[in-house]
C-alpha cells in the first residue's frame, strides 16, 4: 500500500486505528466520517488511508459500517 503523505490525513488515519477507550469512540467514528468525505472529493491520501482502514481485521464493526455507507 502506499504511504500517507498528507499530515492531516495521517493524524484521521491514526485516530480512527487508536484503541477503543471511553472516551475515544466518537472521535474514531468523526475520524472515519472526515476521511470519508475526503476520499468522495478525490483526496488519494484518504482514499487510501480507507482502503487500509477496510481491510483492518481489528476496525470495529461500526466504524467499517460507517466506511461501507
Amino acid at each position: 500500500m502506499d504511504e500517507i503523505l498528507n499530515d492531516g490525513i495521517k493524524v484521521l488515519y491514526v485516530i480512527a486505528r487508536q484503541n477503543e477507550d471511553a472516551g475515544a469512540y466518537d472521535d474514531q467514528k468523526e475520524a472515519v466520517r472526515q476521511l470519508k468525505r475526503l476520499a468522495v472529493s478525490g483526496n488519494p491520501d484518504a482514499i487510501n488511508a480507507l482502503d487500509r482502514l477496510q481491510h483492518a481485521p481489528d476496525l470495529h464493526p461500526f466504524l467499517k459500517e460507517i466506511i461501507y455507507a
